[in-house]
């Protein structure tokens, strides 16, 4: 009696499937349904792959088994034993998150979404169910979620935080390229994977603000916050070397909104610490300690002449009649 091999029952979520028969008889009828392929395996060994359409068990519908059939026990042997694995060939997509970090070290978190498909049928099988006994959508699922959050955390690993937050256009492109050549040995193609967010800490967010504009991650991690970036601004060189910094990005229009309120922030800091001046560019009310203008970026020092002198060893503040720094003794 003809048996009927087939998966009639399977749904577009699901990709692949184990028929429950393990033994086939020549003359047995394999039903493979449109925009399907059926696998033979023994051994966990790949053969022959049917591709849609109504086969009946021959020699040559499945030259590779009856080979090595041959060999072993004789072609003519019914019934031998072997897996009929059934794939879909469809597009598939599936949900990633998780939580990594960056060269700096700089916490993570992350989601988005990636489309596969299948486009070699027996590297899948080989590698899916032959060499990792997956044989069931769900089992699939499980392994290929992990396999692309694990790929994520280490591609993540590999760039800093000003690459990862500044384009997730390209952190997007970035992974995707660097994990498709890997599931293509797994006979999968990876057609799209794409962040739907990233996000960091409240303390690597204000740091973003001036990792972005150059500064290095081992000179930022000196300030804990904005707060004390705020309080280090006025001081002498680090205090100048942040001012040309900030001043260039406001002549470049590269701020934000998010940095322009941080700037503001700062400069408020200071207004409420020392004297305040106008700016003789725009006219907004600036801070005497400040070295440029929170408001268009223009430099203080034409502001600030016969007022104040700065010491040209440490940085700070001397009245401008003093002949030697009051903090380290430097002729002024």
């Amino acid at each position: 009696m003809v048996e009927v091999i087939e998966w009639a029952t399977g749904r577009g979520d699901e990709i692949l499937y184990r028929h429950p028969r393990d033994t086939i008889n020549w003359g047995d009828q394999v039903n493979v349904m449109p925009n399907q392929v059926a696998v033979f395996i023994k051994d966990s060994v790949v053969y022959d792959v049917l591709k849609s359409g109504r086969h009946f068990m021959k020699t040559k519908n499945i030259p590779l088994l009856t080979t090595f059939l041959s060999r072993i026990v004789g072609f003519d042997k019914s019934p031998f034993n072997c897996q009929v694995i059934f794939l879909s060939m469809s597009d598939f997509q599936g949900k990633f998150g998780g939580r990594s970090q960056t060269q700096e070290l700089a916490p993570l978190q992350f989601f988005g979404d990636y489309f596969y498909k299948i486009n070699d049928p027996q590297k899948f099988a080989f590698e899916i169910s032959g060499n990792r006994n997956i044989y069931t959508t769900a089992e699939f699922n499980e392994f290929f979620r992990t396999f692309i959050v694990e790929s994520v955390i280490s591609k993540l690993s590999e760039k800093s935080i000003v690459d990862v937050m500044s384009n997730l256009g390209k952190t997007s492109d970035f992974v995707e390229d660097e994990v498709k050549s890997e599931l293509e040995e797994m006979g999968v193609k990876l057609k799209n994977l794409k962040f739907g967010g990233i996000d960091t800490t409240p303390e690597y967010r204000d740091r973003l603000f001036w990792m972005r504009s150059g500064v290095a991650a081992g000179d930022v991690q000196k300030y804990s916050g904005m707060a004390k970036v705020a309080e280090a601004l006025p001081e002498g060189g680090s205090g100048l070397t942040g001012a040309v910094m900030v001043n260039s990005m406001f002549s470049s229009g590269t701020f934000s909104k998010s940095e322009m309120k941080q700037a503001d922030k700062i400069e408020k800091k200071g207004e409420s610490e020392s004297a305040v001046i106008k700016c003789n560019q725009c006219g907004k009310n600036i801070s005497l300690a400040a070295k440029f203008c929170a408001h268009c970026g223009d430099p203080t020092d034409d502001e600030k002449k016969g007022k104040i002198k700065f010491c040209t060893n440490c940085g700070s503040k001397n009245d401008a009649s003093a002949k030697f720094c009051g903090n380290c003794g430097n002729n002024l």
